[in-house]
């Protein structure tokens, strides 16, 4: 029967479906849709399991997945963040507030685990710790969609800078074992060619989108995104830089020098050219996480929970998490805490990172049975702070057509801001 590929067919159309399904459940119940698609791969896992199915090459597929999910994440985050003069202060708190929580977390897990397992170095479990410290957008983002305006761009940004650079932060490490002054130079040229290669490249795609005709061009780019981002990991260069680059330049292409590109470029034609890419991207970023949720829940065991090695060391980490993200709300950033404070998910750059460890410092710290521990926990915590936010939920959004109609709004008005100057 599994061998029926219309059957495989109609298998995988049912599970976007449920997908859709799924997000105007969270919508409506404050219930995330990741943990839904999660599950859905768990009882899946038990159907094929009772009917003596195996599936090959799982651990593959994942990969795949997850790669590509992690490039349109980046992409799709970086596509969302606007320069405006306006939003500064609120950049400026929302990526401290990233930054500081992501790096005192993967400090202070790291230490808690050597303490616990001194045979490794404190290096081993930094790596170890760091996938665990990043908030994700992929579950963040859709789950805000109900509560105050400023709260809401707050939570999205940070959870954006924390993706970015959480990931900047792993290769970082990973890539330099012994932090020395050549170390130190190699990641600045590192940093200093992916810049100068991310606007080269970036320059070039902007004259592809204005002058091609085609009308079959998104996938290409995305074709050509992940094919620069493979050839950048190949020999060692920073790739996720270069699509961070990209996407917010191109987010903000008529923000950054609209005199100078309106003499090159077409700015009306490809303001409609990119806002048609971000509408894609978000959809394929949407079907990729769908997958990989999936997946991840077809790999994982429900007797993870009666193992109570994984219940502790998880419920340490969650309590790591939480008091780190509490103490910087409170006595730094001084914010209100409800519903910041809960809304901290773990989920697809946690197990994107995880599985990008290598093997020689992946040694068995941390478990897939931690990981999947600590995304449930994460989710339930912030479920819990949607469902005591006081506004009422609005009807169902797709927040990838919200962010474009706001984009349009705010590039026209920028626009006749130009004109009345």
């Amino acid at each position: 029967m599994f061998d029926n590929s219309y059957f495989l067919i109609i298998l995988t159309s049912l599970l976007v479906i449920l997908s859709y399904v799924y997000s105007a459940i969270s919508i409506k119940a404050k219930i995330p849709s990741v943990l839904l698609l999660l599950f859905t791969g768990v009882v899946a896992r038990i159907v094929f399991d009772r009917m003596g199915y195996e599936l090959q090459y799982i651990q593959t597929i994942l990969e795949f997945f997850g790669i590509v999910g992690l490039i349109l994440i980046v992409l799709e985050g970086a596509m969302d963040l606007r320069l405006k003069r306006k939003k500064i202060w609120l950049l400026v708190r929302s990526f401290f507030s990233a930054l500081v929580i992501l790096l005192v977390s993967a400090l202070s897990i790291a230490y808690v685990m050597h303490l616990f397992y001194a045979e490794f170095t404190y290096y081993v479990c930094l790596i170890n710790a760091i996938p665990l410290a990043v908030i994700s957008s992929a579950i963040a983002i859709p789950s805000v969609h109900g509560i105050d305006e400023d709260k809401k761009e707050f939570i999205i940004y940070e959870s954006i800078f924390s993706d970015i650079l959480g990931i900047l932060f792993f290769n970082a490490v990973v890539n330099n074992p012994t932090f020395e002054v050549q170390s130190a130079v190699w990641l600045m040229s590192d940093f200093l060619i992916v810049i100068i290669v991310s606007i080269i490249v970036t320059g070039l795609i902007l004259l592809f989108i204005e002058k091609t005709t085609m009308n079959i061009k998104f996938f290409l780019l995305i074709a050509i995104m992940v094919l620069l981002y493979a050839f950048g990991k190949m020999i060692h260069l920073s790739s996720l830089l270069m699509i961070l680059i990209f996407g917010i330049i191109l987010n903000n292409l008529d923000i950054i020098s609209p005199a100078r590109v309106s003499k090159i470029l077409n700015i009306d034609k490809l303001q409609l050219g990119i806002e048609r890419f971000k509408l894609i991207t978000n959809e394929s970023a949407f079907l990729i996480r769908t997958f990989f949720f999936f997946i991840f829940g077809f790999t994982l065991q429900l007797a993870v929970f009666s193992d109570i090695k994984i219940i502790f060391t998880g419920l340490v980490i969650v309590f790591i998490l939480y008091s780190i993200r509490y103490l910087y709300l409170k006595l730094v950033a001084r914010r209100n805490l409800f519903p910041e404070l809960f809304i901290a998910p773990r989920g697809l750059i946690t197990i994107l990172l995880f599985y990008a460890i290598p093997p020689e410092y992946s040694k068995g710290l941390i478990s897939e049975g931690v990981l999947f521990f600590v995304i449930l926990i994460t989710s339930l915590v912030m479920m819990f702070g949607l469902m005591k936010s006081d506004k009422k939920i609005p009807e169902m959004e797709i927040y990838a057509e919200d962010m474009l109609i706001e984009d349009i709004v705010e590039t026209e008005e920028s626009q006749q801001e130009e004109l009345q100057n």
